[in-house]
């Protein structure tokens, strides 16, 4: 059994009760997809990468973690900064809106901590390595060219980069910044998770076949489009698959769907399953995600939902 390391920023997710009081809780779009994988499939390593302060809010996270049995071992901790807090809001249809206290949060420095630890020697050996958009945006410019050469000498050493682009406008520059830094991604992976709408957005491209292409010429050797009311499609070297969309029966909150696919397509794929099983996993885990408030769901739920794993 290989082992998958997660890197990104967890947060203080705050949300209103049905009081309107503020409960909290740990989230963040890299660790909800650790979260899950580890969930799915709890003989896998799941190892965490990030950084955090010294303040109440980091000293819990990293108790969160282990509580969800992630591996805190490439856990970088600072004096400098705290963990960084988001407040969430869903409408009537489920649909999420954000506000941020990120900035210079201390996961916006674990690039330059780790180079302090020694780099890529500092993290353990694992046989994935899953980063998203998100995790790129959030770094000044230097560290993200240095995140990317991180991803290479840990490719060199054997390990397979997965990459969810999960664009966000408002955390780049412009449309440019992010696509420069969007394909230097792809093309830094073996493994992309990108969705329709946002290739939309960003490159023009209208259809699966427009991505497909797109993702062939940067040299990803698997991807999978998820591609909304028509469904997710996956294709690698030696499978190229559908899955038909199949609709929640309710829509409480769309928080962390794209994320516990991710995290159960990682897990899944680690374990050795076929690109079509781990489609499958995957979209059934976020179709019952959606079903429930928050972006984890309660652990007494999903082992119900999901005991025969």
């Amino acid at each position: 059994m290989s082992s998958l390391l997660a890197l990104g920023e967890g947060m203080v997710e705050l949300k209103q009760d049905s009081t309107g009081q503020l409960i909290h809780k740990y989230a963040g779009d890299t660790l909800n997809t650790a979260i899950y994988a580890k969930r799915w499939m709890p003989e896998v390593d799941v190892y965490y990468f990030s950084a955090v302060g010294q303040d109440m809010f980091s000293r819990q996270m990293l108790d969160y973690l282990k509580s969800e049995q992630l591996n805190t071992q490439a856990m970088l901790t600072t004096d400098q900064a705290n963990i960084g807090i988001y407040a969430i809001q869903t409408d009537d249809a489920g649909e999420r809106s954000f506000t941020y206290w990120r900035k210079d949060s201390a996961a916006t420095q674990m690039i330059k901590l780790l180079s302090a630890k020694g780099g890529a020697e500092a993290l353990p050996d694992v046989g994935f390595v899953f980063f998203s958009g998100i995790s790129l945006a959030i770094l000044a410019e230097d560290d993200k060219a240095a995140l990317l050469d991180l991803l290479a000498k840990l490719r060199q050493k054997g390990a397979k980069i997965a990459f969810d682009p999960n664009y966000r406008a408002r955390m780049w520059q412009n449309q440019e910044h992010a696509k420069n830094w969007i394909v230097k991604a792809y093309q830094a992976s073996d493994i992309v998770l990108p969705g329709l709408d946002e290739h939309q957005d960003l490159f023009g491209h209208q259809t699966v076949d427009d991505v497909k292409n797109f993702m062939q010429a940067q040299g990803v050797t698997e991807f999978v489009i998820k591609a909304g009311k028509d469904g997710v499609y996956g294709f690698n070297q030696t499978q190229d698959c559908h899955v038909p969309f199949n609709p929640a029966p309710t829509q409480v909150d769309t928080t962390a769907a794209g994320d516990s696919f991710a995290g159960t397509y990682m897990s899944s794929r680690v374990a050795g399953q076929s690109m079509l099983d781990a489609i499958k996993n995957a979209d059934s885990v976020a179709r019952e995600v959606v079903q429930h408030p928050g972006a984890i769901m309660n652990m007494d739920i999903y082992q119900t939902r999901f005991k025969t794993n």
